[in-house]
C-alpha cells in the first residue's frame, strides 16, 4: 500500500511541475481533473472501499461455488487465494459460511475439503469449538444414522437403594480424560446419554460407534435414605453396525464408597 502512494506522489509530480510553470495555461482545469483522477485511483485500489478487491473477493467466491455445485474438492489454487486476499477474520467467516453452504446442499466432498483446509483458523478455544460444530454437522450429514446415537442404562438394571441423585460418565478406553457423554440423574429412568450429552462437539457417541471403540463406563450414586453411596465401573464393547446399545447392570456389581 505504501509503494502505492509513493507511486501516486510520483506520478502527480509532472503535474505539479506543469502547474508552477510559468508559461502554462489553463491551470485550473489540469490541476482539477488531474486531482480527481488521482482520488479515483487511490479510492479504487487502497482505500476502504477499494472496488478492486472486492471485485477479487466476489470472483474468488463464484469460483469455488461453481466448485461446490458440482461436489468437487476445492482447489489448492482457490484457497490459496482465500488466504490471500482475506484478512483472518474474513477467512473464518468465509470458511463457516461455505462449509455450511456445502452441508446444507449435500456437497460433502467440498465440505469435507474445505473443513480439512480450515482447521489450522480456528485456534482458541472458542474458535475450537465452532470448528467442532462444523465437523460435527458434516459426519452427522455424511453418516445420518449416527446422528442419534445413544447409551442408556437397561430400565431392568437392579439398584442397591433408592436414588436421591447420581451421575455418569462415559470415557473412551485409552483415550483423553474427556467424557464423550456426561449426566447428572435423580431419576433412573433418566439413564439415556446421546450426542448432546458430549462435552465437545463431535466427541460423542456416534464418534465412539463410528470407531467401534471400548467405552468405560462409571457411575456413582447416593441412596435417598442415610446417603450411602455406591459406584459401578465396567468396559462396554460397542457393535459398529448399530447406534445404540444398552447395559444391564446386576446387583452384585455395586460397589459400597468406603
Amino acid at each position: 500500500m505504501a509503494i502505492f502512494y509513493l507511486l501516486t506522489i510520483f506520478a502527480a509530480l509532472p503535474i505539479i511541475a506543469y502547474i508552477l510553470g510559468q508559461k502554462t495555461s489553463n491551470k485550473g482545469t489540469v490541476f482539477g481533473i488531474s486531482s480527481l483522477v488521482l482520488i479515483f485511483c487511490v479510492t479504487i485500489f487502497v482505500s476502504k472501499f477499494a472496488l478492486v478487491g472486492t471485485v477479487q473477493k466476489q470472483l474468488i467466491n463464484n469460483k469455488i461455488f461453481d466448485e461446490i455445485n458440482i461436489d468437487s474438492p476445492i482447489s489448492e489454487e482457490y484457497l490459496k487465494k482465500i488466504e490471500d486476499i482475506l484478512n483472518e477474520s474474513e477467512i473464518q467467516n468465509w470458511l463457516i459460511a461455505l462449509i455450511s453452504k456445502s452441508i446444507d446442499l449435500k456437497k460433502l466432498s467440498s465440505a469435507e475439503s474445505l473443513i480439512i483446509f480450515s482447521e489450522r483458523f480456528f485456534t482458541s478455544s472458542k474458535e475450537k469449538i465452532i470448528f467442532y460444530e462444523l465437523y460435527t454437522a458434516l459426519r452427522d450429514e455424511k453418516f445420518p444414522e449416527f446422528k442419534n446415537s445413544s447409551f442408556s442404562i437397561d430400565k431392568e438394571s437392579i439398584f442397591p437403594c433408592e436414588i436421591s441423585s447420581g451421575k455418569i460418565n462415559i470415557f473412551v478406553m485409552n483415550g483423553p480424560e474427556i467424557p464423550i457423554a456426561k449426566k447428572d440423574f435423580e431419576n433412573i429412568d433418566d439413564l439415556e446419554l446421546t450426542n448432546i450429552d458430549s462435552v465437545i462437539p463431535g466427541f460423542d457417541l456416534a464418534s465412539a460407534y463410528l470407531n467401534n471403540e471400548t467405552l468405560e463406563i462409571s457411575i456413582e450414586i447416593i441412596c435417598l435414605k442415610k446417603q450411602l453411596q455406591f459406584y459401578f465401573e465396567n468396559l462396554i464393547v460397542l457393535d459398529i453396525k448399530r447406534a445404540s446399545s444398552s447395559y444391564k447392570i446386576n446387583l452384585n456389581e455395586w460397589l459400597k464408597q468406603s
